[in-house]
């Protein structure tokens, strides 16, 4: 069988579903692509077991024919080859042989039969939400899941929508993210669900190329995400996560505004002698000054004061500098809100003209 097709129709599709292919895997056919021709479309899919990418792309040729293909040679071989060339693909037995221009490929393939496709499930809800509010929220809050904790409700992003509103929690236990937005269709909800790690980046990576509107299929233990001709399958993380809203604090003894450029530039120079494992900055608070410190093992110390609207009472407080900057990095307005009650307590960033987003960080001792 033989399938001439654009590089760039090849690639596209190629591109999305090579996300959640692992470089290195047990099974030999999860480093494949599976690749399928049914009359018309053409289906492109990856897998990890746990998440599965799928496109599908209409094409001007008619025959039937399925396989798998090895998905980072053939992307490497669609992305050196020159703009909108011709990409010849001949499949005979167990290979598959690509022509573009004067050059040729060889590649082994697999059986499509052995590809362990997601089957399709029944689901309880869904719910259709502006892409543009999805990849905001998703993008508020995925910095702060765990990787890898044995709590493994962690280990994923909290997503639910009630009363028409979209939210999504992450914490890996020493800081939480908390994002809301209001959805247009208040008629709809999602009881609490844990996306896993892989499948949350994943979506949001996707999401940042296209535009329009996303379809999210709900069942007992997985979830669907559809955007266009793309379709993300992932199994959910079991379990309830646990409840923020006991975390994020509704009043604070204490807050301060500063200009979020100048601390963010000032933590970064600061946090470079900082102990290179726990990143740990101490921040001196009296009136009208913030002092930011650093030191580490080899003696060596930092310190930038700035200009700050505080006028409370003096007092030290020691944060991760990274978890700092990972919350700074994604308010988007010129100024940022800390608030916090003593030494002891946790400390919350936001916005102080939207407080849709809220970024809970615990301190540390230094």
């Amino acid at each position: 069988m033989k399938l001439n097709i654009n590089k760039e129709d090849l690639l596209e599709p190629l591109t999305k579903v090579f996300g959640v292919i692992e470089r290195r895997q047990t099974l030999p056919i999860l480093s494949n692509v599976y690749f399928s021709l049914d009359r018309g479309i053409l289906k492109l899919a990856g897998t990890d077991l746990e998440v599965q990418v799928a496109v599908e792309t209409p094409i001007n040729c008619q025959e039937s024919f399925k396989t798998t293909i090895p998905g980072r040679k053939l992307l490497d071989i669609c992305r050196s080859l020159p703009d909108n060339s011709t990409v010849s693909l001949n499949f005979s037995n167990d290979e598959v042989v690509i022509r573009a221009g004067k050059g040729r490929f060889k590649l082994r393939t697999l059986s499509a039969a052995e590809y362990p496709l997601f089957d399709e499930l029944n689901y309880i809800d869904d719910i259709s939400i502006e892409q543009g509010v999805l990849s905001k929220t998703f993008s508020k809050t995925v910095f702060c899941m765990a990787q890898q904790d044995v709590r493994y409700y962690l280990n994923g992003l909290m997503m639910e929508v009630e009363e028409g509103t979209l939210q999504t929690v992450a914490s890996d236990g020493h800081r939480l993210a908390f994002s809301k937005k209001p959805l247009e269709d208040e008629s709809k909800s999602i009881s609490q669900v844990i996306i896993p790690r892989k499948a949350a980046h994943e979506v949001l990576r996707l999401l940042e190329k296209t535009e329009g509107k996303i379809d999210i299929n709900v069942g007992k233990n997985n979830i669907k995400f559809t955007l266009g001709d793309v379709q993300l399958n992932t199994k959910l993380i079991d379990g309830r996560f646990p409840n923020f809203k006991n975390v994020v604090p509704d009043e604070s003894k204490h807050s301060l505004i500063i200009e979020k450029q100048s601390f963010k530039s000032a933590l970064s120079r600061v946090s470079i002698l900082s102990n290179e494992k726990y990143k740990g900055i101490r921040l001196d608070l009296s009136e009208q000054l913030l002092t930011i410190n650093a030191n580490n093992p080899e003696q060596d110390e930092a310190e930038e004061t700035l200009t700050v609207d505080f006028n409370g009472e003096e007092m030290s407080m020691g944060f991760n500098s990274s978890y700092l900057m990972d919350a700074l990095n994604v308010i988007e307005s010129d100024k940022v809100r800390i608030s916090f009650t003593d030494t002891n307590s946790s400390c919350l960033l936001e916005d102080p003209n939207d407080t849709s987003s809220r970024f809970v960080i615990m301190p540390m001792r230094i």
